[in-house]
């Protein structure tokens, strides 16, 4: 797709939605989660079983992706926030936020908060760096709170009803892989809306989009 054609539909949409993977943080210099920390493939460290019993080495990963908190967002990032396109994110940086966008739903969780299954206190993240393992005031240890692989997604029901009701649907960057993430298209679709696929270059194309003119009034 052209930016101008992206244009259009962006300016002919009235509920625009996107869902958003990986891919449109590489951008800004960020990995997938295709890759291995120390030998060990970060898939198999961010579960819940690997969590409970090596929790020294899920830490030292988690601080290392704590290091995405100095990312800046890319075009692609701003030109949704700018075009007022809500957004499903099955990402953890919280790039979106940061170029301005206010209407996220984060499924897999987020890189802000530490949180007690215990007694659901929350702290922050950055308490991962003053202790090794941090631990609540219950005694319970902290795990961040992001969505390990195997557990439940949040706001599944909220990103259904986004999807029922948007008129056009941007997947950008993911592979359409993970579920239950990957039936959001087709719920959208059903539903009467338009859906476009921008995997290869989207950070380019939106930097065009961005270039090329004012915002959607």
């Amino acid at each position: 797709m052209d930016p101008t054609t992206l244009k259009n539909e962006l300016s002919n949409s009235k509920h625009p939605l996107a869902l958003t993977g990986a891919g449109i943080s590489v951008a800004s210099g960020l990995p997938t989660f295709d890759i291995s920390w120390n030998d060990i493939p970060v898939r198999d460290i961010l579960t819940r079983e690997f969590f409970l019993n090596q929790p020294d080495i899920f830490y030292g990963l988690y601080r290392e992706i704590l290091r995405w908190n100095d990312v800046q967002p890319n075009s692609a990032h701003r030109a949704l926030a700018k075009y007022s396109v809500a957004i499903i994110t099955q990402n953890i940086d919280g790039l979106h936020q940061k170029a301005g966008s206010k209407n996220v739903l984060e499924l897999h969780g987020n890189l802000r908060d530490l949180i007690c299954e215990k007694c659901r206190r929350i702290y922050p993240s950055g308490k991962a760096l003053e202790e090794k393992i941090p631990h609540c005031t219950c005694g319970s240890m902290l795990r961040p709170d992001v969505v390990l692989f195997g557990d439940q997604i949040h706001d599944w029901e909220q990103a259904v009803e986004q999807a029922q009701k948007c008129d056009l649907m941007l997947v950008i960057g993911t592979s359409l892989q993970v579920a239950p993430a990957n039936l959001l298209p087709g719920i959208a679709q059903r539903n009467g809306a338009k859906v476009v696929i921008i995997n290869e270059d989207s950070e380019s194309l939106f930097k065009k989009l961005l270039d090329s003119g004012t915002k959607k009034q």
